[in-house]
């Protein structure tokens, strides 16, 4: 092993370290995996369990090969870069209104919406709805995401929302008349070589992502972060035991039969740091696509075109990034090559079943996606240091 390549793994094993190290007692994630990529080298380590032994069972220890439910980093691995494809190839305009796609947006403010607005949240629609409490039928639920009551007028604010890249990848799903599962698998997947795929994917081959439905149960009962105006007796699909292989996320996973614009995507940390890189080298688009969706929202800063921003002041350097509430994270520079994916699974090992009627899970102390990404960050501006000789010699 060179001496770049053995200093990126101790950054990345570091890293992983961190993220095992629980805040609190019974708070820490089964798994971690760190992937690190740059100039200089390559490096990806991991540690813990894909399933926790229990029960007499031995348990399955994380490796580097097992698929990551990436939940919420499908905005941008999927739907932003399909969106970033289209519009490269001339077959999409992000001023478009989305409208001329989805016929259950042409109406009221709507009409106004853009697929732009949709992918950097500030189309005025709610941040997230329990849809399957309602629909199971994947069709259904989408017309329902595009006709619940707007949280804004469109244009005007800034609001994360789960349902704006639910749209988003039904905008996909029509202008290239595919599945966003075979969107992603046909556009970016192969030409890529990557392994990474949409769910279900056999449990096997995948990461446990959470203990069970425990998360979603209490945000449906306690109406937190978000009121809704159901209990969780209103849905009877909970699921009781631990996820894996399937979609982490209940919208995805119990409305959207797994494939959505906004989750459901599974992948490996190898698979996330080449693509990270195919998009920052021209493999998939042009630098121009890649400035434009890297153009930060009027209305927030921090908010791109899909992606989040964030600035590494004392490395110069432009991360274009994402989280997923699964607990990955997938961050690629703009002036040098650096990619940064992983993350811990933070649901498993530390939420349990669903508790007895009429209690919810305790969700204090998890490891929280702030620090996930403050970790991995970190380990981004180590790299960059290490990396800086060879990218000196490159200029």
């Amino acid at each position: 092993m060179s001496r770049p390549s053995q200093a990126l793994t101790e950054v990345a094993t570091r890293t992983v370290a961190r993220l095992r190290a629980p805040d609190a007692p019974g708070r820490r994630p089964a798994s971690a995996a760190v992937g690190i990529r740059t100039a200089a080298g390559q490096a990806v380590a991991v540690d813990g369990w894909a399933v926790l032994p229990g029960a007499g069972e031995p348990g399955t220890p994380m490796s580097r090969d097992l698929l990551l439910d990436v939940a919420s980093v499908t905005k941008v691995a999927a739907t932003t870069t399909l969106a970033m494809l289209l519009v490269d190839a001339g077959e999409l305009d992000l001023d478009t209104p989305a409208a001329r796609y989805l016929p259950a947006l042409d109406r009221d403010v709507r009409r106004r919406i853009t697929l732009e607005q949709l992918l950097t949240h500030t189309a005025g629609l709610q941040p997230w709805w329990p849809l399957y409490v309602e629909h199971t039928d994947r069709a259904a639920a989408l017309a329902a995401a595009a006709g619940l009551p707007l949280a804004a007028e469109p244009g005007t604010t800034w609001c994360y929302s789960d349902l704006g890249l639910m749209l988003a990848g039904q905008v996909v799903e029509t202008v290239t008349g595919l599945g966003l599962a075979e969107a992603f698998a046909t556009m970016i997947a192969q030409p890529l070589g990557l392994t990474a795929r949409y769910g279900p994917v056999p449990p096997s081959a995948a990461a446990t992502s959470a203990d069970s439905d425990a998360y979603e149960h209490a945000m449906v009962g306690t109406g937190t972060p978000y009121p809704v105006p159901y209990r969780p007796t209103d849905f009877a699909g909970w699921r009781a035991g631990p996820v894996r292989g399937a979609a982490n996320d209940g919208n995805a996973a119990h409305a959207l039969a797994g494939v959505s614009g906004h989750a459901g995507l599974f992948a490996t940390v190898d698979d996330l740091l080449r693509l990270g890189s195919a998009v920052r080298g021209g493999e998939v688009v042009t630098d121009a696509t890649l400035a434009r969706f890297a153009t930060p929202s009027r209305l927030h800063p921090e908010q791109a075109v899909g992606f989040r921003r964030t600035r590494l002041e004392e490395a110069g350097v432009t991360l274009l990034h994402h989280g997923g509430f699964t607990g990955t994270f997938f961050a690629v520079g703009l002036e040098t090559e650096l990619v940064v994916a992983g993350g811990a699974m933070r649901l498993h090992g530390t939420l349990g079943p669903i508790p007895a009627a009429g209690a919810f899970a305790d969700t204090t102390g998890l490891l929280q996606s702030q620090q996930i990404q403050d970790h991995l960050l970190d380990a981004a501006r180590t790299a960059l240091e290490l990396a800086a000789p060879t990218i000196l010699e490159e200029r």
